[in-house]
């Protein structure tokens, strides 16, 4: 049995899937052909589609039914665990309870940036800790901020009309990093698990960025003034619900931006950039990078993107 090909497993709730998971996976495809990867989502066959040029294994499972988790879990080793916002802590432990079933070895799950009573997102993701930590798993909690990848739910806005939108001011800084930086940690941990702490501090890039230098650097590549105008906090909570996000939900993703827009964010530190033994990805850099996906062309740009139903309509 020993000689069998280890399993990593990408584990979410949603097939959704075009940020770390989806980056996850590819890196490990390219560094450690001797590993079997696998994606266990619901409706994983067609999140499946946007990694079919590698082998992965795809293993569905259905919310209702628990036991079905345990089976797409067989013979897992490393878990990489992409809790939901909405019942983070009743999804998570199910997804606990399963890796127990399946004899899962360790955990990489995402985390935020927020520590308890700072926000309800924050309050959520520590129970979930609380329950890593009972598991009797070995885990780390990795401190993220925002994917810049989170823009790439507007391709059509700033295509269309030159516009993109959060609910927080242009000018409040926030920490970022990018996916593909944030798969590069995760593969480091998978692959050599004692030679890295991801849970030692906020994994992001080393300065902060405001959405109206986003806007100037989306100008940049785009050739035409793209603009950055304030979403109220009705119309991102109604946004989401269009989606199938829950109110209660929702109200968390947009605490979180009231927390930055109130009190700061999490301050950026060099964690990652040591980690990784390079620099991380800036702002500039990642929206050059990605100019393909801001023009009228992005449906078919060859970057990661979420569903073409895109998250913010008019407001």
């Amino acid at each position: 049995m020993t000689d069998l090909p280890k399993v990593v497993t990408v584990l979410g709730a949603t097939r959704n899937f075009f940020k770390v998971g989806h980056y996850t996976l590819r890196r490990l495809a390219c560094d450690a052909p001797q590993l079997t990867l696998r994606l266990a989502i619901p409706e994983a066959r067609i999140a499946g589609r946007a990694v079919s040029d590698i082998e992965v294994q795809l293993r569905e499972w259905e919310p209702a039914e628990p036991a079905s988790l345990a089976e797409a879990l067989a013979g897992t080793e490393t878990m990489l665990m992409v809790p939901p916002i909405d019942r983070r802590v009743d999804i998570g432990g199910m997804y606990l309870q399963a890796a127990q079933r399946a004899g899962v070895q360790r955990i990489v799950c995402l985390g935020i940036q927020f520590a308890p009573e700072q926000c309800t997102m924050a309050d959520e993701a520590a129970a979930l800790e609380a329950l890593l930590e009972k598991s009797g798993i070995a885990f780390d909690v990795v401190q993220l901020p925002m994917f810049l990848e989170n823009i790439l739910y507007q391709c059509q806005s700033i295509a269309g009309v030159g516009s993109f939108t959060f609910p927080v001011d242009a000018d409040r800084p926030f920490s970022y990093i990018s996916c593909d930086d944030a798969a590069a940690l995760f593969c480091r941990k998978i692959l050599s698990p004692d030679s890295v702490d991801l849970s030692s501090a906020l994994m992001s890039h080393h300065t902060q960025a405001t959405c109206a230098q986003w806007a100037s650097a989306l100008s940049q590549v785009c050739g035409r003034p793209i603009t950055f105008v304030r979403q109220t906090d009705e119309h991102f909570v109604t946004s989401l619900a269009k989606y199938g996000i829950r109110r209660s939900a929702a109200a968390q993703v947009l605490g979180l931006w009231g927390r930055i827009g109130a009190e700061g964010d999490a301050p950026a530190t060099r964690t990652a950039e040591q980690l990784l033994g390079r620099p991380s990805t800036d702002l500039e850099t990642w929206t050059t990078d990605h100019a393909c996906c801001f023009g009228p062309d992005f449906t078919s740009c060859p970057h990661p993107h979420p569903p073409i139903q895109h998250m913010f309509g008019p407001a």
